[in-house]
C-alpha cells in the first residue's frame, strides 16, 4: 500500500518536476527552512495570519507600487515626499500587508456568497420544475409572485454558505498551513538527515539533487509528513477536541 502511495506521488512529481527543483534550490538554507517549517506547524494557527502578511508585504513590493507607479498621480505624491520615499513606500507595504487576511477573508465571503447563489438558484430551478405548486402552499411564499422564489433562494444559500465560510475560514487556513508547512518539514527533515548525519536512506537521490526521488526516500517523507499533520493538528486543535 504504502509502496503504491509512494510510487503515485513519484509519478505525480516527475510530472511536475518544477516544484521539486525549486524545493532543491533552498536546499543549502535547509537549516533556517527546516525549523521555520516545524514551528509554523506547531503554531499554524498564529503563523497563518503572519504569512498572510508577509505575502501581502511582499506582493505590495513586487505588483502593487510598480503598478501605481504607471500612474501620473502616484508619481507625484511620490515626488512631494522626496526624502521620505523608501520610508513612504515601507509604511504603505505595512498597511497593505495588514490588510491582507480581511482582503483574502472577505474575498473568500463573497466568493461563498456567489457559490451559495448559484447552488440555491439551482435548486430553486429544480423544485420549480418538479413540483410547481409547492410554494403555493407554504404560507409564507402562497402571496409572492414565483418569479422572486429564485431570488429568495439565492440570497438564502449566498449568506448561509458566506456565513459557514466566515466562521471555518480560520480553521481552513491553518489546515492548509499545516499541510504546506508539514510537507516542507517532512522533506528537509529527510534531507537534513542525509546531509548532516550521512545516513544512508534509499539511494540518496535528495543529496544529488535529482528528481526520481527513490521509493524509500518517498516514502519516508510520506511518514514524516503524517507524523508532523498529526502533531499539527494535535497542536492546533487541542482546544476544540475538549
Amino acid at each position: 500500500m504504502e509502496e503504491t502511495i509512494a510510487s503515485t506521488i513519484s509519478n505525480i512529481i516527475q510530472q511536475n518536476s518544477d516544484t521539486l527543483k525549486t524545493l532543491y534550490s533552498f536546499s543549502d538554507s535547509w537549516y533556517i527552512i527546516l525549523p521555520v517549517s516545524l514551528i509554523a506547524v506547531l503554531f499554524a494557527r498564529k503563523v497563518s495570519k503572519v504569512i498572510f502578511f508577509i505575502l501581502g508585504f511582499i506582493s505590495s513590493y513586487v505588483f502593487i507600487i510598480p503598478y501605481l507607479l504607471q500612474f501620473e498621480f502616484a508619481k507625484e505624491l511620490l515626488d512631494q515626499v522626496k526624502n521620505y520615499q523608501n520610508i513612504s513606500l515601507f509604511i504603505f507595504s505595512v498597511v497593505i500587508g495588514i490588510l491582507t487576511y480581511s482582503l483574502f477573508k472577505s474575498s473568500a465571503q463573497i466568493a461563498g456568497f456567489v457559490l451559495g447563489g448559484i447552488l440555491g438558484f439551482e435548486i430553486s430551478g429544480v423544485i420549480l420544475k418538479l413540483y410547481p405548486e409547492m410554494f403555493n402552499k407554504i404560507e409564507i411564499l402562497k402571496n409572492i409572485d414565483q418569479s422572486y422564489i429564485p431570488w429568495i433562494f439565492v440570497v438564502f444559500f449566498g449568506l448561509m454558505v458566506s456565513i459557514v465560510i466566515t466562521k471555518s475560514f480560520d480553521n481552513v487556513v491553518t489546515i492548509l498551513t499545516i499541510l504546506i508547512s508539514s510537507t516542507l518539514a517532512a522533506f528537509f527533515s529527510v534531507f537534513a538527515l542525509e546531509n548532516s548525519l550521512s545516513l544512508k536512506i534509499g539511494e540518496n537521490t535528495l543529496l544529488k539533487q535529482n528528481i526520481n526521488i527513490s521509493t524509500v526516500e518517498l516514502s519516508t517523507i510520506i511518514v514524516f509528513s503524517i507524523i508532523f499533520i498529526v502533531i499539527g493538528f494535535k497542536f492546533n486543535f487541542k482546544k476544540s477536541n475538549k
